[in-house]
């Protein structure tokens, strides 16, 4: 397996830079072609809060996304073009006005989707479950990115979260590719000695024993919670070992319209301080 389609979504403008940055990365290490994405979201309507039955319409998100597009455009080619990468670039106008949504439908004959968490204390013009709904719905693997700092991409050292679960089981082959590139990959599970059929064995060294096999140097790791959320302890390994990705699964399932994600994945993708590659 390698990665050969990229698809990186570039409407979080004020993200422009780190999402190129790791695309090029990302394409740069796999020989992989890029196509960039940006969606032109369709006005929102809003029901009538008054007598008249005529709905609220609201364009406020498709004009500023109007007014952006030939700069998202440029920085984008320049970018491709200066790494000596093979791209493409699609502006797609939306059928409504959920950006998620269009990125989903382009994103499923992608190898793998490059987003941006969004800022819950920013307005971007982006839904602010945008990165919930894209990992729920596109059955593709997804790295994520911070919503704020200057992190860059790097494949160095990845730490692997692990549990055994289906989830997290997608997530360690979705990212074979990079656990491949990297000169060092830590299996880590939080508080095994919580699970008794794990007494007398070392967790993930199941995994290790396949990836090995795949030439990935890997190695197998507990790494005590000391009470914390699972999450908030994956990050502090992540922390500690200074890696430059993190790969999980993403836990959650939808209520209606809205995206319920376990404590676990909710608190990474709150607290984000370097990519984090998931699959759901």
């Amino acid at each position: 397996m390698a990665y050969k389609t990229i698809l990186v979504s570039l409407n979080e403008l004020s993200r422009l830079p780190q999402l190129l940055g790791a695309a090029a990365t990302t394409a740069r290490n796999f020989d992989a072609h890029i196509s960039g994405l940006y969606v032109i979201p369709a006005v929102q309507l809003y029901p009538s809060m008054g007598f008249e039955a005529v709905p609220q319409v609201f364009d406020g998100n498709q004009t500023y996304f109007k007014e952006n597009q030939e700069k998202v455009r440029t920085a984008f080619e320049e970018a491709m073009r200066k790494e000596g990468l093979k791209f493409d670039f699609h502006v797609v106008q939306g059928a409504t006005s959920s950006i998620a949504e269009e990125v989903v439908n382009k994103g499923r004959s992608a190898d793998l989707l490059i987003i941006s968490a969004t800022n819950p204390d920013e307005t971007t013009g982006v839904e602010s479950d945008f990165v919930e709904q894209t990992l729920m719905a596109a059955g593709r693997p997804i790295m994520v990115l911070p919503f704020k700092g200057d992190t860059k991409l790097n494949l160095n050292d990845i730490v692997l979260g692990w549990n055994g679960d289906r989830e997290a089981a997608r997530a360690a082959f979705d990212a074979l590719p990079f656990l491949k590139a990297a000169k060092k990959v830590r299996i880590v599970r939080t508080d095994p000695q919580k699970d008794p059929s794990l007494k007398g064995s070392v967790a993930g060294a199941d995994l290790a024993e396949t990836l090995a096999r795949h030439g990935v140097k890997a190695e197998a790791a507990s790494f005590p919670t000391a009470g914390e959320d699972a999450g908030h302890a994956l990050l502090r390994c992540a922390d500690d070992s200074g890696c430059d990705l993190i790969v999980m699964g993403a836990y959650g399932h939808s209520r209606l319209r809205e995206y319920i994600f376990g404590g676990a994945t909710q608190y990474v993708l709150n607290h984000l301080t370097r990519p984090v590659l998931m699959s759901h």
